[in-house]
């Protein structure tokens, strides 16, 4: 199931910090959190009053991971590599500036990750596999992302 000597290493091109979940299986992701707001507002003119009132929800997924699912936290323009691993699957979630227990943004879930493959986490949040012996930061296609 293992592999002591993998060499799968992630960069992050994407200009913020990462939170990358990793196991070898698929992890149990979701639990459905409600957010609810209310507003309420008035006025009162020569013409009349007015009261103006505004209630929202939301219902979101979020990612709830086992405590046995590790992570590594990942800084801007840096790469990692998983250790001890063979195939993987990742979730990359940004992490908030502000807070770094909290995330911001949702990259990807459960993206397969194949035995001694490498991928890069670009600047426009998507994930590209990176080319066999060409360096940490160049894709499949060639394209370089090395931070500018």
């Amino acid at each position: 199931m293992g592999n002591e000597n993998s060499n799968t290493h992630v960069a992050n091109a994407t200009g913020k910090p990462l939170r990358i979940y990793y196991h070898v299986e698929m992890m149990t992701l979701n639990e459905l959190v409600v957010e609810a707001g209310a507003e309420i507002g008035g006025s009162i003119s020569e013409t009349g009053a007015s009261v103006s009132s505004k209630v929202s929800s939301n219902v979101k997924s979020v990612f709830k991971p086992d405590s046995r699912i590790r992570y590594i936290r990942l800084p801007v323009n840096d790469y990692c590599k998983f250790s001890g691993e063979g195939e993987l699957f990742v979730c990359v979630f940004v992490e908030d500036n502000h807070n770094e227990k909290s995330c911001v943004d949702t990259i990807s879930i459960n993206f397969h990750v194949p035995s001694d493959r490498s991928f890069i986490v670009t600047a426009n949040h998507n994930i590209k596999f990176q080319k066999y012996g060409a360096g940490l930061w160049i894709d499949d296609l060639g394209y370089d992302h090395r931070p500018k």
